[in-house]
């Protein structure tokens, strides 16, 4: 069995925190009443009992001890935070008007690194990113996209195919894409005009995706992209969901090759991210949750 996490008997004043805190049970008081980690399987390497010891006496040998930073030391709560976060999250909007301005790599590199911190499945960890920042990349998704519009629209506009769709059961699917219609033709023309209704004339384009058969990938694709999204709102930039893609990549190959995705992976979550052309002044009104108190 691995003894990849080991306690340092002479620190350790078995105060239990790491039993009671660890999800896996693997640990427990030895006859000195110290705690003793137990080889375990089931231990998927959360690094809760490391951050939780008050003595600083487990390590893990697989994880960085200057990944152990002390919070205290980095983060500052003031008495007020719980409130500043209730409205800092109110005020994020989506953006789709952005500056021609690019986005320092080091700021990139923070936003990418704080989605490994975000929770997953599992603790299954199985968040890929793309992150395309380069004008000539983000040139050759817009020109596959344009190319599946087209596709798309002669196939809801030929009535053979919706004669066979019909046959096969499919009529209520073909109604449904016939009603999203005008909404890719605007993309389309927009393409045609030199406008850019799909990623809004953003700086970077991040995309996330995970093996198609790991453990709930599109929910950790969202909850990364939203950690993303939100810090990326405290620098400064703006962000938006960009679904279209998405969609698009499922019945073009050649975008999941621009993008240089693994055969067996499969697109979640898409944003786009820059320095927002306008910035709102007030928060907007959203209809009032619906909860149930019980």
């Amino acid at each position: 069995m691995d003894n990849k996490i080991v306690v340092n008997q002479e620190l350790c004043i078995g105060c239990k925190a790491c039993i009671e805190i660890c999800p896996r049970d693997c640990f427990e008081l030895n006859s000195e009443e110290k705690s003793t980690y137990m080889p375990n399987p089931r231990c998927h390497d959360c690094g809760h009992c490391v951050s939780i010891c008050p003595e600083q006496a487990i390590s893990h040998k697989t994880m960085p001890a200057d990944d152990f930073g002390f919070i205290k030391d980095n983060l500052t709560l003031p008495v007020n935070f719980g409130d500043q976060m209730y409205y800092y999250l109110k005020s994020i909007r989506s953006t789709r008007k952005f500056l021609k301005k690019p986005i320092k790599k080091e700021i990139l590199e923070k936003l990418v690194d704080v989605t490994r911190y975000s929770p997953t499945g599992h603790h299954s960890q199985n968040v890929e990113i793309s992150l395309i920042h380069n004008p000539e990349t983000i040139a050759l998704l817009k020109e596959e996209s344009e190319k599946t519009i087209v596709s798309f629209l002669k196939k809801i506009d030929s009535p053979f195919f919706r004669f066979f769709a019909k046959l096969i059961g499919k009529r209520s699917t073909i109604r449904k894409a016939q009603g999203t219609r005008p909404r890719f033709q605007r993309m389309l023309d927009g393409f045609r005009e030199g406008k850019d209704y799909l990623f809004h004339g953003a700086p970077a384009v991040v995309v996330f995706h995970s093996h198609k058969k790991g453990y709930v990938p599109e929910d950790n694709c969202t909850l990364a992209s939203d950690y993303f999204r939100i810090l990326a709102q405290s620098y400064g930039l703006g962000s938006c969901f960009i679904g279209y893609l998405t969609y698009y990549a499922k019945f073009n190959p050649k975008i999941l090759k621009i993008l240089n995705l693994p055969d067996d992976n499969q697109i979640y979550q898409v944003l786009i991210v820059g320095y927002p052309k306008h910035k709102f002044r007030t928060f907007v009104s959203r209809k009032p949750s619906k909860v149930e108190w019980l």
